[in-house]
């Protein structure tokens, strides 16, 4: 079996590129001139269902035979991979069943009743999700999409690592640094994989919440490593308790390290990129921002890539960040 690398990205990209948006990547004088760098933001929060996800989970649906389809598909998300997977199934015309966590935002749940799932909420301190939905993918025959785990999924994300690969070879540009988020880490494994192709020399960064570094950490002791403690961050995207199989193999491949930020530093950079971006950003989308503007790592005088990859805020969340300034 071939290593996963930028031809599985290619297809994926040829599969999807009419159904999901080429979404912007741009620069800011203000933030270049706060960094002494220069920056080019993702972002991936003005994809359709407000995300990243819909790359993964519309490729994932394509490659669906007809019988598939017909059974429908069951995921596990915490929300945005649920909305991606209820939006791509809506336009596939397929059944959808999504297990989320009774507290997740608010946003994420109504839009993916709105894209016409079925919702099924658990108790995050009592059920497991994967067990709730591998019960009802065995119990139905239903397929699972799963949120990061799977090569699909992951040359899926990657396809927004090709938009920045092709955009910065249009106007001449070489990066040097890309920072990214990371949960189960499908996106940063799909995109790390295609700019380490495209630019040899670029140096990748995981970015988590300071409380959930789980590829931090694994990265570290070159192997899986989960966390044990019960801990808690607004980021509710990344909270994954350790890399998953598939992603950290390819992550241990492409990245350069790790690095963390906190909650505080998390719900700044959500005020600094509305005030100099005008984009909302969920806290888990904002985490590779947030790294860039509190220097996690050094980049003066450097071309930084920088992967904004979700909006799905609940008004009242946002409200209270910029209230709490």
């Amino acid at each position: 079996m071939k290593l996963f690398n930028y031809t599985n990205i290619d297809d994926a990209y040829n599969r999807i590129k009419d159904l999901v948006l080429k979404t912007p990547l741009i620069s800011n004088e203000n933030i270049n001139n706060l960094t002494g760098a220069k920056v080019f933001f993702k972002f991936e929060n003005l994809q359709w269902t407000g995300s990243f996800k819909l790359r993964g989970a519309s490729n994932k649906i394509s490659l669906l035979n007809k019988e598939q389809k017909n059974i429908g598909v069951v995921a596990f998300s915490s929300g945005n991979h649920a909305q991606a997977v209820s939006y791509a199934s809506r336009l596939n015309n397929i059944s959808a069943t999504i297990v989320m966590p009774a507290n997740a935002p608010f946003i994420k749940k109504n839009n993916t009743k709105k894209y016409g799932a079925k919702v099924i909420l658990y108790d995050p301190q009592k059920e497991v999700r994967e067990e709730i939905a591998n019960n009802i993918a065995k119990k139905e025959g239903k397929i699972l999409i799963k949120p990061y785990d799977d090569e699909d999924i992951i040359a899926g994300q990657g396809t927004a690592g090709k938009e920045i690969a092709d955009e910065l070879i249009k106007i001449d540009i070489i990066p040097d640094i890309y920072l990214c988020c990371c949960g189960g880490g499908g996106l940063i494994a799909g995109t790390s994989t295609y700019l380490k192709h495209k630019f040899p020399n670029i140096k990748s960064y995981s970015v988590e919440p300071e409380k959930f570094n789980d590829t931090q950490i694994s990265l570290e002791k070159d192997k899986i490593s989960s966390l044990i403690k019960e801990e808690h961050s607004i980021c509710d995207a990344l909270l994954a308790k350790k890399p998953g199989s598939i992603t950290f193999p390819i992550n241990k491949r492409t990245l350069n390290g790790g690095l963390t930020v906190s909650d505080i530093e998390v719900k700044k950079t959500i005020i600094k990129l509305a005030e100099n971006l005008k984009i909302i950003t969920e806290p888990g989308g904002a985490v590779a921002a947030a790294a860039l503007l509190n220097n996690k790592i050094e980049i003066k005088n450097k071309i930084i890539v920088v992967m904004i990859s979700g909006g799905n805020i609940d008004n009242k969340i946002f409200d209270e960040i910029l209230n709490e300034k």
